[in-house]
């Protein structure tokens, strides 16, 4: 008999991993713009079609990288200057899964913050 434990897919930790990252947002005891972008990797925009099957360009703030890795994708109204959705993105190897950010959550705050220095 094998004492293989099955590893859990994105989607099953996906709800955990954006928790985690909400918590530490809440838990940030410096200013929450200085402490979200020193933690983040990147913060760049996806032109459309970058990817086989997209259709549509988005901003990425990127969490982390490799295997696994996390990421908000920030898709914005024809002018780039409201937000429509963000995505919260988690990734494994060959695997990954993504829901919806709320609207009243701290992370979409973050998420507004970064597009506001952007288009400032």
């Amino acid at each position: 008999m094998s004492n293989t434990q099955k590893q859990p897919t994105c989607k099953e930790l996906i709800n955990e991993k954006f928790n985690q990252v909400e918590q530490d947002y809440k838990e940030a005891s410096e200013d929450l713009f200085d402490y979200a972008n020193s933690t983040a990797l990147s913060w760049d925009y996806i032109e459309a079609g970058t990817f086989e099957d997209q259709e549509d360009g988005y901003y990425r703030l990127q969490l982390s990288w490799g295997g696994p890795s996390d990421e908000f994708r920030i898709y914005t109204t024809q002018y780039a200057d409201e937000i429509d959705v963000i995505e919260y993105h988690y990734m494994d190897w060959f695997d990954g899964a993504s829901i919806n950010v709320p609207q009243d959550s701290i992370s979409w705050d973050v998420c507004q913050m970064f597009l506001d220095y952007e288009v400032a």
